[in-house]
């Protein structure tokens, strides 16, 4: 068992969905490369070692000065380089960066692309050039993949059709960047049947990432009642031998949002969760986890500044509470 305390952390340039982030997303388009090492110095205060960019691209335009040929034209943004940027500020302080490879197309409210051969192809090309610009610092970890791969309604297993997509993506760019370790954040499973699992073994060795970090759906618990982040974590435990014997990581994602404001259009916005909940999750996280990251610090959880100009309501107080708490177990 591993300390309940949160060790690594989700973080965007420009999230896919700005209704979503409409609490931080306006405010770190204007940012530069000071606020985004203020942000990743506050980070590592709070004792956090691994970032994990959302990802380097967006709506199909790379969010840093990418090869134009294969990769495309940047999005324009006050700072320069933003991927950069965090890639600097993280390598400063020793701590690790893991680089989403970015949004191909018009996400709505599924979570997950279309995986087209040409989303793949694209992405590949991502990650060399990612790997080529930035891979000469001590922090670049490996690349985080955002196709999600659901899970069946009953729980337990995959959709093995997202699956099979899933699984060619991973391919691609592993041919691409050879080597590289890769890592997806996959929906929860519940808690899967003894007759599901030599099922879900097959299907982990097909998806073939090297750290799967759960989603634990704390933040949707408010929305769809049937999920249950205990039912999540007492999965976890189910399935760990599982990646154990394929040498994966299993990571939880402790999600730190409530999902219930909503907009006037009627879109759900993230707001921050009260730290009680947080500390319910942390817990039965920390027994099964290799590492527990969090879905995240920026804009849900961070202590406002004048560099970090940015947070949803409730993020400074889950912020205190995080570190008072923190302070009393280290």
């Amino acid at each position: 068992m591993i300390p309940p305390l949160i060790t690594g952390s989700f973080i965007d340039i420009q999230h896919v969905n700005n209704w979503d982030a409409q609490y931080w997303v306006d405010e770190c388009r204007e940012w530069t490369d000071e606020n985004w090492d203020a942000i990743v110095g506050d980070m590592h205060a709070l004792g956090l070692d691994t970032l994990i960019l959302t990802g380097c691209a967006i709506w199909g335009r790379p969010l840093y000065p990418a090869n134009p040929r294969t990769v495309g034209r940047q999005l324009p943004m006050r700072c320069a380089d933003p991927v950069g940027a965090l890639v600097k500020a993280t390598e400063r302080r020793g701590m690790a960066i893991y680089l989403g490879l970015g949004a191909f197309g018009r996400y709505s409210l599924n979570a997950n692309p279309d995986l087209s051969p040409e989303h793949n192809d694209w992405l590949g090309q991502m990650a060399v050039d990612l790997r080529e610009r930035y891979g000469g610092s001590r922090a670049l970890r490996g690349f985080y993949l955002t196709a999600e791969a659901h899970g069946i309604k009953e729980g337990g297993l995959f959709a093995q059709d997202d699956c099979d997509k899933t699984a060619r993506f991973v391919r691609s760019i592993r041919e691409c960047v050879p080597g590289a370790t890769l890592m997806m954040s996959p929906a929860n499973l519940k808690k899967p049947r003894p007759d599901q699992l030599d099922a879900l073994a097959r299907q982990l060795e097909q998806l073939n990432v090297d750290i799967f970090a759960y989603q634990d759906h704390a933040g949707f618990e408010k929305v769809y009642p049937n999920l249950n982040f205990h039912v999540a974590a007492e999965g976890y435990a189910v399935i760990k031998p599982l990646h154990e014997q394929l040498g994966q990581q299993l990571w939880v994602n402790c999600e730190v949002f409530e999902y219930t404001e909503k907009r006037p259009d009627g879109r759900r916005v993230c707001t921050a969760c009260e730290f009680s909940r947080l500390e319910r999750q942390l817990q039965v996280a920390s027994a099964v986890a290799d590492k527990v990251i969090i879905y995240q610090y920026q804009g849900l959880m961070n202590r406002r500044s004048p560099l970090v100009n940015i947070g949803a309501p409730g993020a400074e107080a889950l912020y205190r509470d995080y570190a008072q708490y923190r302070a009393r177990i280290s």
